[in-house]
C-alpha cells in the first residue's frame, strides 16, 4: 500500500478540475438509470452534469441515447405525447422538425425552401455511447472509452445473481456538497471512520472491523461485510466517482459524487429494489440519507482544511481503497504531464 494520500492542492486547483472534466471522466462509463425505470416504446429525458439527455426504448427493448438538442440550430426538443407535442415523435418547438425514436429526421416544414437539398435520412439527433451491464443503462463521452467488464469487473464476479436481477421499485435524492468531488468520493472509500463517525447507523449494519475483507481489481474495489443473518454488504468503489452497495434483503445503492465546480459536487443517489414495496424502499432511503447526512458535515470540514494545504498524515490500512483509486488517479495526472 502507498504510505500517502494525495497532496491536497490537487483538490483546489482549476486546472486540475478542468482537466478531470475534460479527460479523467470522459475515460469512462457513468450509471445514468436503471433499465426497470423505462418501458418499451417510452422515452425520458434525463439531466447529465448540465447537459439534457433523450433515452429512447424501442418496442423490441433497443436503448438508446441522444443529446437533447435538434441538429438544426440546436433547441431543446420537446418528448412525445407532451402538452406541448401531443405526437409520437420527438419534436423541434422552434423550426418543427419531428425525428422517431431512433433519432433519424422524419419530417420538416417547407423542406423545399432550403438553399441546399435536405434529405430526412441524412439527418439524425447526436447519439451518446451508450450500453446495458447489469440492472443499469451506462453512457460514455469519450470515442475510446476502457472496457466496461474492465471497469467494474468485480461487480459482475462477487455479485452475479444481484447484478442480473429485476428491479422495478425505485428512489432518488440529490444534494449539494460544499466540499471538492474528490474529498467525498475519498470519504465514501474510507472504511477507518465508519465505527467512529456513523456508530449508531452504518457501523452497525456492516458490523465488527475483523470482520472486513477487501478485494481489488485494476480499476475496481470492494469491503465486503457481513449482515446478520442474510447474507454479505457488498461497498463497491468505483470510477470515476461512483459507489455501489449491494445489500442483501433490499436491492442496489448507487452514489454519484458530479462535480460542480472546484470546490462543490452533487451527490446523486438512486435506490432500486426487486422486494421491497415503495413504504419499505423509503424507509430504508431514510437510513441511508442519516448516515449521508453525518458524512455532509466531515467532507465539508475535510473541504476548508483542504483550501489551507493542510499536510496529510498517513493511511491506515482501513483507508486502502482511497489509496487504491487514488494511484489510478496519479496514473492520470502523471500521463497528463503533472508531476507531484
Amino acid at each position: 500500500m502507498s504510505t500517502s494520500f494525495l497532496p491536497t492542492w490537487l483538490y483546489s486547483e482549476q486546472k486540475i478540475f478542468e482537466l478531470e472534466l475534460e479527460n479523467y471522466s470522459k475515460n469512462y462509463w457513468h450509471p445514468l438509470i436503471f433499465i426497470g425505470e423505462i418501458k418499451p416504446g417510452e422515452i425520458l429525458e434525463k439531466k447529465f452534469f448540465n447537459q439534457s439527455l433523450l433515452i429512447s426504448c424501442s418496442e423490441k427493448n433497443l436503448i438508446t441515447v441522444f443529446k437533447n438538442r435538434c441538429p438544426h440550430r440546436g433547441s431543446k426538443l420537446c418528448l412525445p405525447k407532451t402538452k406541448l407535442n401531443p405526437s409520437k415523435n420527438i419534436f423541434c418547438p422552434y423550426h418543427g422538425w419531428t425525428f422517431d425514436s431512433f433519432g433519424k429526421l422524419k419530417t420538416l416544414p417547407l423542406k423545399y425552401n432550403f438553399e441546399t437539398k435536405i434529405e430526412t435520412e441524412d439527418y439524425f439527433l447526436e447519439k451518446v455511447n451508450s450500453l446495458i451491464n447489469g440492472p443499469l443503462i451506462w453512457i460514455n463521452f469519450s470515442k475510446k472509452p476502457i472496457s466496461i467488464d474492465d471497469q467494474i469487473e468485480l461487480v459482475g464476479r462477487k455479485c452475479n445473481d444481484q447484478w442480473d436481477m429485476n428491479y422495478s421499485i425505485f428512489s432518488e435524492f440529490s444534494d449539494t456538497l460544499n466540499c471538492n468531488w474528490k474529498i467525498a468520493h475519498d470519504n465514501t472509500l474510507d472504511d477507518y471512520h465508519v465505527a467512529i463517525a456513523h456508530k449508531d447507523t452504518l457501523h452497525k449494519e456492516q458490523g465488527p472491523i475483523k470482520n472486513y475483507r477487501y478485494f481489488f481489481s485494476e480499476f475496481c474495489n470492494v469491503l465486503v461485510t457481513p449482515l446478520s443473518s442474510e447474507g454479505n454488504l457488498y461497498t463497491f468503489g468505483l470510477l470515476p466517482w461512483t459507489h455501489l452497495i449491494i445489500w442483501p434483503g433490499k436491492g442496489i445503492v448507487l452514489i454519484n459524487y458530479l462535480p460542480k465546480n472546484i470546490g462543490q459536487c452533487i451527490i446523486e443517489i438512486k435506490l432500486a429494489s426487486a422486494s421491497l414495496c415503495k413504504n419499505d424502499l423509503e424507509n430504508w432511503k431514510k437510513s441511508i440519507l442519516e448516515f449521508l447526512g453525518e458524512d455532509k458535515v466531515i467532507v465539508e470540514s475535510v473541504h476548508k482544511s483542504y483550501l489551507e494545504n493542510f499536510k496529510l498524515g498517513p493511511p491506515n490500512r482501513l483507508e486502502q481503497r482511497i489509496i487504491h483509486w487514488q494511484n489510478i488517479y496519479k496514473d492520470f495526472l502523471n500521463a497528463s504531464g503533472i508531476s507531484f
